[in-house]
């Protein structure tokens, strides 16, 4: 998962963000992640792999580019496709 996302600089860089006081933080994570057997992989739709940061004209992140808790949750879904 961390291939498709980690990588494109007009995407988060994973679905969920903390920002704690440690000495070691990485800041975003990829706790929420698409599982496709093998036999459907072929199926499997990567340039349509996205993490949202919008439903309709509802903002899923603040101004900052991360997860709205206030509003939505504290992390963002992903859509992917299958080509059956």
């Amino acid at each position: 998962m961390w291939a498709h996302f980690g990588d494109h600089p007009n995407r988060p860089p994973g679905t969920f963000y903390s920002a704690r006081s440690t000495p070691l933080s990485y800041y975003w994570s990829i706790f929420d992640q698409v599982l496709v057997r093998p036999a459907l992989l072929h199926a499997f739709a990567d340039d349509k792999l996205q993490i949202l940061t919008a439903s309709g004209a509802v903002p899923l992140v603040d101004a900052t580019g991360r997860p709205h808790k206030r509003i939505v949750s504290d992390h963002l879904p992903i859509l992917f496709q299958l080509r059956l």
